[in-house]
Order: structure tokens, then C-alpha cells, then sequence
């Protein structure tokens, strides 16, 4: 596996910075560790998914984290988060990056429906890989922090794709969009048919009777429109039975907070392995 834990991203780095890096170090680990990449979940190009393995087969099933890119439902690409690999891959774990299809010619619950039927398709078959599929979890930046609130938080459209209520055993949101009529209007028309549907498709109005673990991170320099949300978003989690726990990333903006996913001394990758492998009550 490519060793990152020196690596540093720039300062405060902008959107070509982060995508040129995030690229670059992915080719890298799939250049070197062990993947399985390119595996179709349905019929559409970007309906695929990646999955990174331990350097050595683990010994017994192993913990599974289903992870999604970010772009606000516009842009991105599954293939941006290979860097994450040797940061998860140690506890040991395994790394899924899922793609799903983009907006505007994908519309609400179209994105949803794509990740429901990612993890349907890790449900069934990541065993083959070394994965246990009753140690499930989800996470995501930025948009794919909002996707996999939503797929967590709306457990009863779960069912549809032949998916146990309690399929998903914690969710990792970095930088998450939870509030989808505060959204920009251009990117909120892209993403949906109409804003009725904003409010059912926003993981802050779906918390009610959650007792999944959620780990939120956020960053203090982050988008200032996800900087208000967060906020709320936590608030709303603790008002039900789920854990719920906080991770604030002072001098982190937006795009260096998920590279810092690369490393895997640095706090987040350090959580996530420690709930991987232990999650919380």
C-alpha cells in the first residue's frame, strides 16, 4: 500500500487543487494496494463502485465503509477517493467508493435510489472480498455526506431494495449538506424536480426515531452554508436515541478537511477505525 502519512495537502486548497491531489494519490493506490475496481451495481456507466482491501487477506471477516464523493450532485467521481484506502484498509477494514449518477440528468431520489442500490450490492457480495455485511457503514463529503445521511436516516425506504432497517451500523458525514432548501437555487434546481421535494430530500427533516451512530466532521473554515447547518444537523441527531459525536477541525476548509483523509494518523481516519472495529453503543 502507498504510505501517506507524511503527506500534506497546501494550506487552503481550492477545488482544482483538491481534485488534481485527490487524483493523484488515488492512482497511486490503485497503482500499488490490493482493489477491485470498476464493479457494476446497475446498468448506468456511473453506477460502479470500487473496493479497497487490507494489504493481507484479514483472518475473519472484516468491517466495511461505503464511502461517497462529493461535487454537489454535479460533479465527481468515484476514482477521487482511492487516497483513502491506507488510512482505512489497516484497522482491518475494507474501502468501498461508490459512484452514482449526476445531476441535472439524474433527479432526487434518483442519486439516492443509486446508493441504496450500491449498498444492496455490497450487502450481497462483499463477502467474496473479505467484507462482513453485518458490519456495514456509510459515509460521504460534502454532497455524498448528504447522501449518506439520507440513505441512513430513511431506513424504510431500505426495504424496496431488499435491505434490513438496520443494515447500516454508523454514518461518517464530512462537510455534509443537511439542509437542501438552503442550498444555492442552481445547484437545489439540479438536484431536484421541483423544491417540494427539498424538504424530504434534506437529512435535518428525515431525523426523527434515528438510533444509528453518526460521526459529523466539519471544518472551521468550511463553506459558511455548511458551517450553519451543521450545527442544526447535530442538534437534531441528539434529540433521538442514536449516538451522536462531534469532530470540529479548526484551520480546515472544505477541501483540505477530506484530503486529510489520506493520512492515517490524523484524527478522523483514527475514529473511523476505532468504530469500524468498536462502534459505539
Amino acid at each position: 500500500m502507498v504510505e501517506q502519512a507524511e503527506r500534506i495537502p497546501p494550506p487552503s486548497p481550492g477545488a482544482g487543487e483538491y481534485l488534481e491531489q485527490a487524483m493523484a494519490w488515488s492512482d497511486e493506490v490503485r497503482a500499488k494496494g490490493r482493489a477491485a475496481l470498476n464493479l457494476p451495481y446497475g446498468n448506468d456507466e456511473r453506477q460502479k463502485l470500487d473496493v479497497y482491501m487490507p494489504a493481507a487477506p484479514p483472518e475473519h471477516p472484516a468491517p466495511v465503509l461505503l464511502f461517497l464523493h462529493g461535487g454537489y450532485w454535479v460533479i465527481g467521481h468515484k476514482d477521487l477517493l482511492g487516497f483513502m484506502a491506507p488510512a482505512i484498509t489497516p484497522a482491518p477494514a475494507l474501502l468501498v467508493s461508490v459512484g452514482y449518477r449526476l445531476a441535472p440528468a439524474a433527479k432526487y431520489p434518483q442519486q439516492v435510489d443509486d446508493c441504496r442500490a450500491a449498498l444492496r450490492w455490497v450487502y450481497d457480495n462483499i463477502a467474496d472480498y473479505g467484507g462482513d455485511p453485518q458490519r456495514i457503514h456509510v459515509g460521504g463529503h460534502s454532497a455524498g455526506g448528504h447522501l449518506a445521511a439520507l440513505i441512513t436516516l430513511q431506513r424504510q425506504r431500505l426495504a424496496p431494495f431488499g435491505l434490513p432497517q438496520d443494515v447500516i451500523k454508523g454514518c461518517f458525514p464530512v462537510s455534509g449538506v443537511f439542509d437542501v432548501t438552503e442550498t444555492p437555487p442552481e445547484r437545489r434546481q439540479a438536484f431536484l424536480e421541483s423544491d417540494a421535494d427539498a424538504r424530504d430530500a434534506s437529512p435535518l427533516y428525515n431525523a426523527e426515531g434515528n438510533a444509528t451512530p453518526f460521526l459529523l466532521e466539519i471544518g472551521s473554515d468550511d463553506f459558511d452554508n455548511l458551517r450553519a447547518q451543521h450545527p442544526r444537523m447535530l442538534a437534531a441527531l441528539r434529540s433521538q436515541p442514536g449516538y451522536v459525536e462531534e469532530m470540529l477541525r479548526e484551520a480546515h476548509n472544505h477541501f483540505q478537511i477530506s484530503l486529510d483523509h489520506a493520512n492515517p494518523e490524523s484524527p478522523w481516519p483514527t475514529r473511523v477505525r476505532q468504530w469500524l472495529t468498536a462502534p459505539p453503543a
